[in-house]
């Protein structure tokens, strides 16, 4: 899938001229998480002796290119999608266009073959939004959850036999924060969860009033849409505004995608 750059109109007096190059930048991303990798991160002492700045930088190159990944492949399947409803209309829907539907109806748990509902939930997650929303659920990569269970987005799980680490502070012995074999199992299952549950339907309907103006998926014009993420509510979500504004992350939210745009 190939990249470019969406600037929408309301933002075209904005200096985004470290970002133009999209080749440079990924390529330098890649290079910098390729040396993260050699020398990854498994102890809190180790993490402290790191300047604060490389540590945030080192965040954000990892979450970056992993929600990248991931939301390239959302969009094959999102691109997906409209060429099989094209094949609807014209009536040569084949059979394996229609299995391939199935399983996206099941994935992103849309009743009554509802294709409208599905192309709704079937979209990227703002890099921006991505990015400031894990370093504030997992400190910046330095919480107990992210670095023993991959837990970037503390999503909570509940029951008495199911994997997850058990919060110190939490009274109820059955509520857990989920693991994950690894950081793009974690980001996956963070924009499942937005993409699916019923807390973010607003979201889901903000990204598609976008989409219909053609304009840029910001997260600074979504995460207001989050309140039901966190039980801070309204504080919640200007943390995160926050993150996004102090980090100048909104520059990777014109990291658009040339297909699906729809």
């Amino acid at each position: 899938i190939l990249l470019t750059i969406y600037i929408s109109s309301n933002n075209r007096e904005k200096n985004f001229s470290d970002n133009i190059n999209l080749n440079r930048l990924s390529h330098s991303v890649e290079i910098h998480y390729s040396n993260i990798q050699q020398n990854q991160i498994k102890k809190n002492n180790t993490i402290e002796k790191i300047p604060i700045a490389k540590r945030k930088s080192d965040f954000i190159s990892r979450i970056f290119l992993t929600i990248r990944e991931v939301n390239e492949e959302i969009l094959a399947k999102r691109e997906k999608i409209f060429i099989i409803e094209k094949r609807l209309k014209t009536n040569s829907l084949t059979v394996l266009d229609a299995d391939s539907l199935k399983r996206l109806f099941r994935e992103y748990n849309v009743k009554n073959n509802n294709i409208t509902e599905l192309k709704n939930r079937v979209d990227i997650i703002p890099i921006s939004l991505a990015i400031a929303q894990a370093a504030i659920e997992s400190g910046w990569g330095t919480s107990r959850f992210a670095l023993e269970g991959n837990a970037f987005f503390g999503q909570k799980i509940i029951g008495s036999n199911v994997n997850g680490i058990k919060p110190i502070k939490n009274q109820n012995p059955y509520i857990k924060v989920r693991t994950f074999n690894t950081l793009k199992d974690s980001v996956n299952a963070y924009a499942k969860n937005l993409n699916t549950h019923k807390a973010y339907r607003t979201f889901r309907q903000a990204r598609k009033e976008k989409r219909s103006l053609s304009q840029a998926l910001e997260g600074s014009n979504l995460v207001n849409t989050l309140r039901k993420y966190s039980e801070l509510g309204e504080e919640y979500t200007e943390q995160v505004q926050s993150i996004i504004e102090k980090n100048n992350l909104e520059k990777f939210d014109y990291l658009e995608y040339q297909s699906a745009q729809n």
